[in-house]
């Protein structure tokens, strides 16, 4: 009989020993870092009114939440499903006195109602950063630079970083001035890389959109050629901002990093406004950390960055293990040193029962044994 069906719903599950602790050296690693940059932890709580949560970012969340009506207030609440939309409301009703811009940084669970796309998790661990106030460029370079520095200081290797603008492909239709019914048509396309449709549609629009999807790839090789490409009104303000940023980044990149570019990638970036970045690391498929530009539902302008905690779980020995475990004999629960050992690290199991300590030892993964006053190593 299988003791583990339906013990939870479909997407939960408990988090356990290793992956737990994983999961907090990740988030106590990530907000000392973002501290260190002047980041203030703000910790908002897990539910909130569910018409606070679908404000012009979470309207693209209203499908993926979980409601249900309280039966205290009888008012409609909801799990949230992201802590980004809580941040501003804060920045807004609680903060608003403070000189701009806020910086801003969180840690905690998140909720789905349907199954997300990176994984099959329905609850699971986000950790980010937030510039609230500030429309100068500069925003987004310090998000970007801190997330890729944050996961180098967890000992990510093989970093790479993708740069996107999917707000540009509106501004295009805007400047050719497409119809809102044609356009979903066109995203689709688009977002396939099968444009060949949209030759017969209109010549010029083929022609803009096959040069952008030409020059992604590597930022140092593509970068000229977004350049070269002659845009609309509206849509020349958008990669102007693009090329202002990508060509920074040139100047603080380090051997660390690989930078690309794909001006028209807008999966997960429907509600951003402005550019947008994914983070990957060790080849993976799947991005680590996430951000970009966004408006605020008080139209404040704000940028972001994301980082994806069950995903890390994915890539082993990020965090080395380096405390030792050693088992106090019973006799020696008493012993002065004991706060010592603590201190320098160890991890101490106390052998309560009147099994021997050697075989406690080894139930309990302990390489040494602390009994009067000394340590002995088990071999």
């Amino acid at each position: 009989m299988n003791q583990k069906k339906n013990l939870l719903p479909l997407g939960f599950k408990d988090i356990l020993e290793n992956e737990a602790n994983l999961q907090f050296e990740y988030g106590k690693k990530l907000i000392t870092n973002f501290a260190s940059w002047g980041f203030s932890f703000i910790e908002p709580p897990i539910i909130e009114y569910e018409k606070t949560l679908f404000d012009n970012k979470n309207k693209f969340l209203d499908k993926k939440t979980l409601s249900f009506l309280d039966p205290l207030t009888k008012e409609r609440i909801s799990l949230r499903p992201d802590i980004t939309t809580q941040l501003a409301r804060i920045a807004e009703d609680r903060l608003f006195g403070l000189p701009k811009p806020l910086r801003l940084c969180y840690f905690g669970d998140v909720f789905r109602a349907d199954k997300p796309k990176l994984s099959s998790d329905r609850q699971f661990k986000q950790a980010g950063i937030e510039i609230i106030g500030s429309k100068d460029l500069f925003a987004d370079i310090e998000v970007i630079t801190l997330s890729l520095d944050s996961l180098k200081k967890i000992n990510f290797k093989k970093i790479s970083l993708d740069i996107n603008a999917p707000i540009i492909l509106e501004k295009i239709f805007d400047d050719f001035k497409i119809s809102l019914s044609k356009r979903a048509e066109l995203r689709k396309l688009v977002a396939k890389k099968n444009i060949k449709e949209i030759l017969n549609f209109d010549k010029k629009l083929f022609d803009i959109l096959k040069k952008i999807i030409d020059s992604s790839g590597p930022l140092k090789k593509n970068l000229k050629k977004i350049k070269n490409i002659k845009l609309g009104k509206n849509a020349s303000l958008v990669m102007k901002d693009f090329i202002k940023i990508c060509s920074l980044l040139l100047k603080i990149n380090s051997e660390d990093y690989k930078i690309s570019i794909d001006l028209l990638d807008h999966k997960g970036f429907e509600y951003y406004t402005g550019i947008t970045f994914s983070i990957f690391c060790l080849n993976s498929s799947k991005e680590v950390c996430r951000g970009g530009r966004y408006l605020t539902s008080k139209n404040k302008d704000a940028v972001g960055s994301t980082f994806l905690l069950n995903q890390f779980l994915l890539i082993k020995n990020i965090i080395k293990k380096n405390k030792k475990r050693i088992l106090i004999s019973k006799n020696s629960i008493f012993e002065n040193n004991l706060s010592k050992l603590r201190k320098k690290g160890w991890v101490t199991i106390q052998n309560i029962g009147d099994d021997n300590d050697k075989k406690i030892a080894k139930l309990h993964n302990c390489k040494f044994l602390y009994k009067n006053n000394k340590i002995k190593s088990l071999k």
